[in-house]
């Protein structure tokens, strides 16, 4: 009795079936876009142009190892390097500020050394490169002071009422002045203890920065007393410690005292400690 619809339903079905362009759907299929493929070569593409993009941290990190050593010319290299590079330029800023930084301490040095002509050979040996305007300002105070320094080397030549200094001596103070401003301090102090025991005052003055960097405060005291008030960078540094408390009893007033001295004699660093103090209007502990 249902065999006949059977027959029907099973004719409908295969009809139906075969009314399906399946070659339309296979067509369809192949047109639809690989949402995850399409993604994955998005992803690949931001990940090549990130990897080929600059990395600040990667340029930080070079600034901070710059920082880190003591020489001005790898300062200088950097910016002949990188100097035009627009991705750096606010680390080829700092740069710049801190090689000027360094250049400046090493003119406050020579600033309180006599001008002579091996002064003057060694400031050109050791900062020509990186520093020539510190080198030639140097070169024309000796170019002023030439003559006095001629008549007076003649008075000590025709008396013989003083005692000249002997080469070594001449390259126990040369090696005492460069290594403690590039803070090789180890190096230095072994170069700077025998002028500063017979008696000059920026040997003396070093050897107080030397015991400062190594935490031997007793020691930094000792010097400084010795070099201080005619030495500024040791009449500062008697600033710092009275201000710090270290090595001495805390005293602001005597810290106050000595940025002062310092400061009258062209110190920099003790002018701005004064004037953070005036400004702040309480105590600064500058360490």
């Amino acid at each position: 009795m249902y065999r006949p619809w059977f027959c029907v339903f099973l004719i409908a079905l295969f009809t139906g079936c075969a009314g399906i362009d399946t070659g339309r759907l296979v067509d369809s299929s192949a047109d639809r876009p690989d949402r995850r493929t399409s993604e994955t070569s998005e992803t690949r593409e931001t990940t090549e142009k990130s990897d080929d993009s600059p990395e600040p941290r990667s340029f930080e990190k070079e600034r901070q190892a710059l920082f880190d050593q003591p020489y001005i010319d790898p300062l200088t290299d950097y910016l002949e390097e990188h100097g035009d590079d627009s991705e750096r330029a606010s680390v080829v800023r700092q740069v710049r500020d801190e090689r000027a930084r360094r250049c400046e301490t090493i003119a406050r040095e020579y600033a309180g050394e006599p001008a002579t002509e091996t002064a003057l050979e060694r400031y050109r040996a050791g900062y020509a490169y990186s520093c020539p305007e510190q080198v030639s300002a140097f070169a024309e105070r000796l170019s002023r002071d030439a003559p006095e320094n001629d008549t007076s080397g003649t008075e000590i030549e025709d008396s013989g009422t003083k005692e000249e200094s002997s080469p070594d001596d001449q390259q126990a103070l040369g090696d005492c002045y460069l290594l403690t401003s590039i803070r090789n301090y180890s190096a230095a102090r072994e170069a700077c203890i025998e002028p500063a025991q017979a008696g000059d005052t920026r040997s003396q003055a070093n050897m107080a920065l030397i015991a400062h960097a190594f935490e031997d405060y007793s020691t930094a005291l000792e010097w400084a007393e010795k070099a201080a008030p005619a030495s500024s960078e040791a009449s500062y540094l008697m600033g710092r410690m009275f201000a710090s408390g270290r090595g001495v009893e805390q005293n602001m007033k005597q810290a106050i005292y000595w940025y002062n001295k310092a400061a009258s004699q062209g110190h920099r660093e003790a002018k701005a400690a004064l004037d953070r103090h005036r400004k702040q209007e309480r105590p600064v502990n500058d360490t």
